[in-house]
């Protein structure tokens, strides 16, 4: 007896104007300011905009309204293939599709603040987002100095601090120095997975072109970052890292109390006397440093060349320094 054809499931199709507010939703919330929760649909363009952070897309809908963003997404998945958009009033958008309806609140335009994208200047690579993408782990959004809020452009590479650490990733791109991009900002570009096409900036704002035409566009901070290449360019007596090294590092961290590891000669240690917690065997290990296992571990990637215990800044003071093959970075020490 023949089999019965076996089923297929087919995803439905996004329509392309649900596409492009999905874009834009990488600056858009549910609850918020007006400018953070709506979004402008004029002159063949979805534009978003919470004042730090814009993205914009390219639609092919004839339309001028500015409609809640995740609501007309929540509609608009709700969808068929065909569906109708009307604009009723200033304040209402309605959708239609097979038995399914819905009205989406909308703003006066007057509320909405414009955001339009820096002129083309470079050709750019998905190099510059893997660079952000390895640096941008150190800044923090909610940090009040720009130093750990931000990662910097710094022509072929990006540079990000917590203060703790510090991380420098080449490109290789030809593109400006001394421009701080907002944390916001990097976690959006670091989210989209679109091919990176194009960059430009101005005093106040850079933009990042897709290949679709989408863009994303960030405020830059008026403050400037310090000069940090005397750190990172500090002498060193870097030698190839230890294969067993983080199985080293892996193996003692569960028995760590304070998030640090500590060493003696050939040994990593979870805590600074012998005989409690964990301690593992790993060649080329100086007696005497203190980090913190976090700040380690980001490394894991990376490193292929390490100086455990190279001088520091401050007199007396010494740090981890490290090499890889497009990363290099330093961690701050303490000594036992």
């Amino acid at each position: 007896m023949a089999r019965a054809p076996r089923s297929t499931k087919t995803e439905p199709t996004k329509s392309s104007l649900l596409t492009a507010l999905e874009f834009c939703s990488c600056v858009s919330d549910k609850l918020g300011a007006s400018y953070e929760t709506h979004i402008g649909l004029r002159n063949h363009w979805a534009i978003a905009f919470n004042g730090i952070v814009a993205a914009g897309s390219p639609i092919v809908e004839d339309i001028y309204a500015h409609p809640h963003n995740l609501l007309l997404i929540e509609a608009l998945s709700k969808c068929d293939d065909v569906f109708s958009l009307t604009q009723l009033d200033n304040g209402r958008l309605s959708i239609k599709s097979g038995k399914f309806k819905a009205v989406v609140p909308c703003l006066d335009p007057a509320l909405m603040q414009d955001a339009l994208p820096d002129p083309l200047l470079a050709p750019i690579t998905n190099k510059f987002r893997d660079a952000v993408a390895a640096v941008g782990v150190l800044a923090n959004e909610d940090a009040q100095h720009v130093l750990m809020a931000s990662v910097l452009m710094n022509g072929a590479s990006v540079i990000s601090t917590n203060r703790v650490m510090l991380l420098e990733y080449w490109h290789g791109l030809d593109l400006p120095f001394n421009i701080p991009l907002p944390k916001e900002f990097v976690t959006a570009l670091v989210k989209c997975k679109k091919n990176l096409t194009g960059f430009g900036f101005s005093r106040s704002s850079a933009t990042f072109y897709f290949e679709d035409g989408c863009w994303l566009r960030t405020q830059l901070y008026s403050d400037e970052w310090p000069d940090v290449s005397r750190i990172l360019n500090r002498e060193a007596n870097l030698w190839n890292i230890d294969p067993q090294f983080f199985k080293a590092l892996e193996s003692v961290a569960p028995f760590s109390d304070d998030g640090n590891v500590y060493s003696d000669t050939n040994l990593l240690m979870s805590h600074a006397d012998h005989g409690i917690g964990a301690e593992f065997e790993c060649n080329g290990i100086p007696k005497g440093f203190i980090y913190p296992i976090k700040q380690l571990m980001i490394m894991k990637p990376y490193v292929r060349k390490i100086d455990y215990m190279a001088n520091g800044v401050a007199d007396s003071s010494y740090c981890l320094v490290f090499q890889g093959d497009s990363l290099r970075g330093m961690i701050s020490g303490r000594q036992r």
